[in-house]
Formats: structure tokens, sequence, C-alpha cells
């Protein structure tokens, strides 16, 4: 009997994928089915999810652009220098290889961008690729079923249904798992946090409106479903109410007019949406600030509230009040890692929130658009905001050297016969002093905790020379008086 995806494992062994020039055919392939099918991708993707056209249009064109990033970083004539490095002598110490074979489970939001961002990562990098995708009846998968199965080489990708049973084949593969993970990811998986939250920090330093309309357009675009949406906001108590002032202003036309779209998800997302409010009106979660056919602002005063611990994926938007920075850094910390941070305040503040804050990735008085599209970034590796899957991931070292270093050449000597002068040599050069290019600066920077200290003791000193000079003065006069 065959095992699962023979024709993969028979690719991935010939290597016919480490050829740049295969590698760039596959996207170019790629691509121009994309491009022949914008409008009916472009529809698909609004009846699934209920997004706008406009949305639509951001997630069909982003998922170009990942391939374009792709593909433009494929050189043909650096990859043939690096291939024949050793050829001609030389050193190939930034060589890597495709990881092998690639098995991607999507996300289901923005299913179309998290597959080709992967997808063209992995095909860039040399791989062969499997994608997992269930039998449905939604549009967008039937549709690329049909698209990437006329588009890449049979041999190379392949798409199923189900996960295999066979331990031993995942075992060889690159997991690319955005929906997350029980267990601790593995070398061999990138592994997205799907269930991690989301804080917007807003100071009383910032620009109210700005972060006003960046944190509603985040909370409410897509559905609310982004993992990169603001799951809570907290901002200063002395600010609240000017801020909660901007974010209703802000979502008037988000919550009240309708997305343009007539998809079926329409109805599900709404109805997501009552959900959560029934559930707030049912208990003493939130007050409801406003709401609308396509969501609610929600003002969560209570700390215990499940709603501040929570992933959030409608469209409410929960806003709550701290005393002073390190009040929510010390709440924000509470749980889990964060997936993300926003931070919204003057440059030395939003350094300070950004240092102590746990989150994966922080942003500074903005939010990156392009976040909202696609999977939350896999664990363990640097966040672009760009890209999202680069072709690194998906490739492991394979350098070559053959020339000596110069150190290699020194111990060369000396092992074979002892040379008492160049092991005299390597010694002293290992017991010479450090070189230190710069002097460390005499007056270190002072933070935030640091100029706390110093303010709580210059109190501290003045309000005690105030007492012992006012101790002086009376004890003074006392003396005085009784015995002059």
């Amino acid at each position: 009997m065959p095992k699962p995806f023979q024709r993969i494992r028979e690719a991935a062994i010939d290597g016919r994928t480490q050829n740049v020039y295969y590698r760039q055919s596959q996207l170019e392939r790629l691509r121009n089915v994309l491009v022949q099918n914008e409008e009916a991708l472009q529809q698909a993707i609004v009846n699934d999810s209920g997004n706008s056209v406009t949305e639509a249009k951001i997630e069909y064109g982003l998922a170009l652009l990942a391939l374009k990033d792709q593909y433009a970083s494929l050189n043909p004539a650096a990859a043939l220098e690096e291939e024949y490095a050793i050829t001609h002598g030389k050193d190939a110490p930034q060589r890597t290889e495709g990881a092998g074979i690639v098995y991607i489970v999507p996300t289901a939001h923005t299913l179309l961008y998290s597959i080709i961002a992967p997808l063209c990562a992995a095909i860039a990098a040399g791989n062969c690729v499997i994608v997992e995708l269930e039998q449905t009846t939604r549009e967008v998968p039937s549709l690329l079923r049909r698209l990437l199965a006329a588009a890449l080489d049979v041999d190379t990708f392949d798409i199923t249904s189900s996960r295999t049973a066979d331990a031993e084949f995942r075992a060889q593969c690159l997991e690319v798992l955005q929906e997350g993970s029980q267990d601790v990811p593995k070398s061999t998986q990138l592994v997205s946090p799907s269930q991690a939250r989301v804080v917007a920090v807003v100071d009383r330093t910032a620009n109210l409106e700005e972060a006003a309309k960046a944190i509603v357009t985040a909370r409410f675009s897509f559905g609310g479903k982004s993992p990169y949406a603001p799951d809570v906001v907290l901002v200063n108590e002395f600010s609240k109410k000017a801020f909660m002032t901007a974010v209703v202003k802000e979502s008037i036309d988000l919550l009240t007019t309708e997305n343009g779209s007539v998809g079926k998800g329409d109805s599900r997302r709404k109805q997501e949406g009552r959900k959560l409010l029934d559930e707030v009106r049912d208990s003493d979660l939130a007050r409801i600030v406003t709401t609308g056919a396509n969501g609610a602002i929600l003002d969560v005063e209570k700390r215990g509230s499940d709603i501040l611990h929570r992933k959030i994926n409608e469209c409410c938007l929960a806003v709550h009040s701290v005393k002073s920075l390190d009040d929510a850094i010390d709440f924000a910390n509470r749980n889990d890692d964060l997936l993300a941070s926003y931070t919204f305040a003057t440059p030395a503040t939003a350094k300070y929130l950004s240092q102590f804050l746990h989150s994966y990735v922080s942003f500074v008085n903005h939010v990156p658009m392009e976040m909202l599209v696609g999977p939350a970034a896999p664990l363990n590796h640097p966040v672009s905001s760009s890209i999202r899957y680069p072709a690194s991931l998906f490739t492991v070292p394979r350098p070559q050297y053959v020339t000596l270093s110069p150190r290699s050449s020194l111990i060369k000597q000396t092992l074979p016969t002892a040379s008492s002068v160049v092991l005299t040599q390597l010694l002293e050069e290992a017991r010479a002093d450090l070189s230190i290019d710069k002097k460390r600066p005499e007056r270190v920077a002072v933070g935030f905790f640091e100029q706390g200290i110093i303010t709580g003791l210059s109190f501290v000193l003045v309000s005690t020379l105030a007492g012992l000079g006012t101790l002086g003065y009376f004890g003074t006069r006392m003396v005085r008086t009784r015995f002059l």
C-alpha cells in the first residue's frame, strides 16, 4: 500500500525544489492564476466572511504583495554563485536549503492571505508544500482548492482535507500551525499564539483623537476577528472621559452604517456580536457605552470581569481605566505574554511602557493595519509588520567552508608538533586585555523608576529639612524664654 503523499516524499528527496528557476516558475504560475481570478476571489471572501468589499480587496492585495516580496527575494545569479562557491575555492557561510516538506494548517481568518503568505515563503525557500483545507460549503476554500491545484506542480504541492495519521511523516515536516497548539512548540513547528491577548495603553500624554481613531479602526475592521485587534484598552483615569468621547465619535459610522457587502457572513457576524452583548446585559461584566448594528463600546469597571482576561473575536471594544503607568503594566502582565501592545504616549513614556510590557511586539502611537490581515506571527521569531512569513523560517542552515580560519591555522600548527612558539603565540593572544573601544558614560540616563525614587527622596528631604528648621526655631525660642 503506497504511503500518503508519496509524490511529495519523492520530490523532497530528489531536491528539484532547490533549483531557483523552478521556484521562480512556480511563483509565476501562482501569481497568474490569482490575477486571472481576482474578482471571483474577492467575491468569495465577501460571501464567506461578511467583510466589506474594501476589506476583501485589501486582503487580496496583501496576498499578491506577499507573493511579490518572496519572488523579489530570489536572485538566480547569487544562488548560482553560492552553489558553486566551493568549486571556485570560496566559502559559503550563509548557505541554506529548504526544510523539505512544509505542512500548512491555516486559520479561518482572512483565509486567502493566511494560505498564500506561508505558501509563497515555503516555495521561495525551496520546499514541497501540503495545505490542509477541510471540505466545506464555504467559497474561498473550494475556490483555492481548484486554483492552487491548477497552478502548482502536482509532484511538489498537494491539498489534504484532514490531518494525516502518519506520525512519522508529520515528524519529517515543518508544520505551520496558525490556530496555535496546546503543546510546547517543537523546533519543526511554526506556531501562531492565536489566543494571546492584545492590549492598547493610552496615556494622558497621548493624542487622544489619533489614538481613538487607530484603536477603533483596528477593533472593528475585518469583523473584529483579527488576532491583532486590541482586546482591551487601558486608559489613564484622568483622560478616560475625553478618550471615550473620541472613541464614540470615531465609531459612529462603523456601528450604524452597513459595510457595503451582501455576503452570507453578515448575519453570522451580527449574531456573534449580539451573543457577547447579551452576556454583558445579563451580568455585571461591563457597562454598554454605545451599541449599534455592527458592534458596541464597553466600559469595563471591575477588574475581575472576564472580558478583561479573554480573547475577543467580535466587534466589541472594551475600555478600562488605570491609575498610572505602573498600574497599566502590572494589570497587562497578569496573564500570559501579550501577542502585541499598542502604546499611545510621548516617546519617553512609550519607551517605558514598551520596555516593561511582556508582549511579543510593541507598536508606538500607531496600529500597523496590515497586521490585521492574516494569522498571528509565529512564536520565537522576530515579528515584522510587512512580512509575516520570511522565507528564512522555512530553511535550514547548510554552510560550506573550504578555507581555514586564522585561528584554525594556528591550532593546526600546534597540535601535531606541540610547537611551544606557536602555543605561546596562541596563549598571548588569549591573555591579552579586552579591547574597549568606548568608555562607559559617566552619567547614566535616569529612567522612570529612578526618577520616581529621586522625586520621592526629594519630597522626604524637603519635608525633613522643613521640620528640622521649624523644630530649631521653636526650640531656640523656648530656650531663650526659659533661661534668658
